[in-house]
């Protein structure tokens, strides 16, 4: 192989990995938090929308952002039982506990923020043991939306 060739392939993966790092991951070093977005593509591809959201959280609402940091390892973007401009939890029966759905890429940001604490209220409700209560996840994200729009 030329090392113009070699060059060439070195350039491509390395496009490759920022391309993907770009649209299908959302990192923070500084709160040690990494998580997976997998695209949708028939809404939104890069998952903009959704890590938009979780800056806004970050500054808006520390500690849920911090809790999400903690436990939430992967967000689908699909549709999936939360439908259009909603959220679902239920990975746990697909072995991945820490993965939820949220389909808000047409939402404004403070309903995605909020569909994402909803959704992690879900999980944690899980991890703990506890049985699935929706009232509880409802006051979550009512919470998030208020510290919101109070900015």
């Amino acid at each position: 192989m030329t090392l113009g060739k070699l060059l060439k392939i070195a350039v491509f993966v390395i496009l490759a990995i920022v391309f993907v790092r770009r649209h299908f991951y959302y990192t923070d070093k500084k709160y040690d938090c990494s998580i997976q977005l997998l695209p949708s593509l028939t809404f939104e591809f890069s998952g903009g929308n959704a890590k938009r959201a979780l800056r806004l959280l970050k500054y808006a609402s520390l500690e849920d952002y911090k809790t999400i940091c903690a436990n939430v390892s992967r967000i689908n973007l699909n549709v999936s039982c939360g439908g259009f401009g909603g959220g679902c939890y239920f990975d746990f029966i697909t072995k991945n506990p820490e993965s939820i759905d949220v389909s808000t890429s047409r939402s404004d940001l403070a309903w995605t923020a909020a569909v994402i604490v909803h959704e992690t209220c879900h999980l944690l409700q899980y991890k703990d043991g506890r049985v699935f209560n929706e009232d509880e996840c409802y006051k979550e994200d009512h919470r998030v939306i208020q510290k919101i729009t109070e900015i």
